[in-house]
């Protein structure tokens, strides 16, 4: 299976552009897969002239429950380890950059529908994921972060290909 969400966001206030995952598994049975995925998010906001390059990569399991002959409802979790580098503003005012990396642990649902030979259109409902990042310079502090529940960062569209040999 390859799978995907590609994103391009652009206001006033900057601009993003991410994949949200994007990832390769293989069907061990009918439904559940293993695989590894890998996502990135490039961020700018002028106001501050704050950059951040964000990178995850791990594995993932999803197992997949038929709803029917077109739908199905899937459960996902992915164990990241992510690193990336920012562009801030530090205490003086000044400009500096520094580094991090961490883990990244996320379980979410997803509702699919199959758009035939091997095609699917998923939609990610919710999430509960744990972040938990250490920064590498002393501008950048350690951090984690707890996302949970159904709101504009935990939902998402993608889609799926399946390829049979």
């Amino acid at each position: 299976m390859l799978y995907g969400s590609l994103n391009y966001h652009e206001t006033a206030a900057g601009h993003q552009f991410s994949a949200a995952p994007v990832g390769v598994g293989y069907f061990f049975n009918d439904n559940m897969n293993v695989g590894i995925n890998y996502g990135f998010n490039n961020a700018y906001t002028k106001a501050l002239d704050f950059t951040d390059h964000s990178h995850e990569v791990g594995p993932f399991y999803s197992n997949t429950w038929p709803l029917g002959e077109h739908f199905m409802l899937i459960g996902q979790v992915d164990a990241h380890y992510i690193w990336g580098d920012q562009h801030v503003v530090n205490a003086s005012g000044g400009m500096v950059d520094g580094s991090y990396n961490g883990f990244l642990f996320r379980v979410y649902p997803l509702v699919g529908i199959d758009l035939g030979k091997g095609w699917a259109l998923k939609a990610k409902v919710a999430e509960l994921s744990y972040k938990k990042k250490h920064g590498k310079d002393a501008v950048i502090p350690d951090d984690h972060e707890v996302i949970t529940g159904i709101n504009g960062s935990t939902v998402g569209l993608g889609l799926s290909k399946n390829l049979f040999f």
